[in-house]
């Protein structure tokens, strides 16, 4: 009988008998090294400087992620149209990407403030966030030239997720990304009688 050696055993045969050893050698453990990143909810991604013609331009992706158990919806500057961050087309993710024109870049700071806003339902019943997509209230994100994109009101609550800060708000070349949020998140809007609704978070 002819036995090789295999993995995990070696096998040694002469005219003064046979000998079977499991001990060495064994199958070495499968390593794998990786430098990537695997990210977090609402994580600013994929940011590039956009060139058509003369203009330039900043685009940019948020990684999925919730707010109340709902995920927001983007501009995507290819269609045209509000989608949510988790876009699946023909069964395959398809992230949406938005982009940033100098109109949304403080002139002093030459910063934009990538911002979560969401809102109350304006019909009963009043739940918040809204969870109709097609709302105002629905949550969304959106990229702003001040901090944040507009005060905290009855109607929205705002939360500043992140900022993108270029070198030049006309003809960018090259850009700073800061994250401010790292996880989903869990919201709460407080309203007490005609005083402004208050907004509360917490990162799930």
């Amino acid at each position: 009988m002819s036995i090789q050696p295999g993995v995990g055993y070696t096998f040694n045969a002469s005219s003064q008998g046979s000998n079977l050893t499991i001990e060495k050698p064994w199958a070495p453990w499968a390593t794998y090294a990786t430098t990537e990143d695997p990210g977090h909810p609402f994580k600013i991604v994929n940011v590039s400087i956009r060139t058509v013609g003369s203009a330039k331009s900043i685009i940019y992706q948020v990684q999925s992620g919730i707010i109340n158990n709902l995920v927001p919806k983007i501009d995507d500057y290819i269609t045209s149209t509000e989608v949510l961050l988790d876009r699946v087309t023909s069964g395959v993710p398809n992230p949406p990407t938005a982009e940033l024109t100098s109109a949304f870049f403080d002139a002093s700071t030459k910063t934009s403030y990538i911002t979560l806003r969401a809102g109350a339902k304006t019909t009963s019943p009043y739940n918040y966030p809204d969870s109709v997509f097609s709302s105002n209230q629905y949550p969304v994100i959106i990229g702003g030239n001040t901090f944040p994109v507009t005060p905290d009101s009855d109607t929205w609550g705002y939360l500043v997720i992140g900022t993108i800060t270029v070198d030049s708000i006309t003809a960018p070349t090259t850009f700073t990304v800061t994250q401010n949020v790292t996880g989903s998140l869990w919201a709460d809007r407080i309203k007490l009688g005609t005083t402004t609704a208050k907004y509360y978070y917490a990162r799930i």
